[in-house]
């Protein structure tokens, strides 16, 4: 589950990094656009309306894309993505039992896609409490119950954006412990994103003591070819940071006596 408390700092780009990264390990991921802004659907070629206008809509939609990928095969669920219309949206279907049903029968034909991790690319100060995440989640869970969660955070190298996610997660974690979704939460890892090459040791050492709150923390170079990325996902470039954060979120899941099911 990729998580931030601000918009513009590199969820959806890490949420690709770290799916191109899994599907050349041979890995099935389904990646759920959750974002209202759709970057991730944008950029593998999703033209239609999301799932959720699709359904509001009464129309069969195209918001799924399937990629060949290396050794792995990556699916993109344009979940929401489709601006403005968003709250509204999500007003209809609450408000509506036959349009709740419709969406959640799309959906679960979706999930039922053979997957080995499921990564859910979230708008920012997303909450599983929330209305619009609700719609997703219990779906979801109705068909794999006590699936894990290895939540990754987000956020920027300035001061007050770290504190803020801070501020972020323990909030998080109370409205997790107090709405009891069935969501069993395994690790989490903090990265910062975008930090200038000239800063890296002085975040390193501002850092240092989130080392014993997180399974890991890692520290993504300001890479220029990254920013605003807008070329196919399998060219994506590849980072040794990415590599080592799939690397600790496997070593959850690889091991037999845990029998995680695998979604994050």
């Amino acid at each position: 589950m990729i998580l931030g408390s601000k918009g513009g700092v590199g969820k959806s780009t890490i949420a690709l990094l770290l799916a191109k990264q899994l599907c050349s390990l041979g890995k099935k991921v389904l990646l759920v656009d959750r974002d209202q802004l759709g970057y991730v659907s944008w950029l593998v070629r999703i033209k239609g309306k999301g799932l959720v206008a699709s359904t509001v809509d009464n129309e069969e939609g195209d918001y799924l894309k399937q990629l060949d990928m290396s050794n792995g095969a990556l699916t993109v669920l344009k979940f929401y993505g489709d601006g403005p219309r968003f709250y509204n949206d999500i007003k209809n279907i609450n408000s509506n039992k036959d349009l709740l049903e419709s969406l959640q029968r799309r959906y679960k034909d979706v999930i039922k896609i053979k997957h080995d991790f499921v990564i859910l690319d979230n708008k920012s100060h997303s909450f599983p409490s929330s209305r619009e995440i609700e719609l997703e989640l219990k779906a979801y869970l109705s068909l794999y119950p006590g699936t894990s969660s290895y939540r990754v955070f987000v956020t920027d190298s300035h001061k007050i954006d770290i504190e803020n996610s801070l501020y972020f997660i323990s909030t998080l974690d109370r409205k997790v412990n107090e709405n009891k979704l069935g969501i069993r939460v395994i690790a989490q890892s903090f990265v910062i994103n975008m930090v200038l090459p000239q800063r890296m040791g002085e975040i390193e050492e501002q850092t240092r003591s989130l080392r014993s709150s997180f399974d890991s923390v890692i520290l993504l170079p300001f890479l220029e070819e990254l920013y605003g990325f807008t070329g196919e996902v399998k060219d994506i470039p590849n980072l040794k940071e990415i590599n080592k954060l799939t690397s600790d979120i496997l070593k959850f899941y690889d091991d037999p006596s845990k029998n995680f099911k695998r979604s994050f």
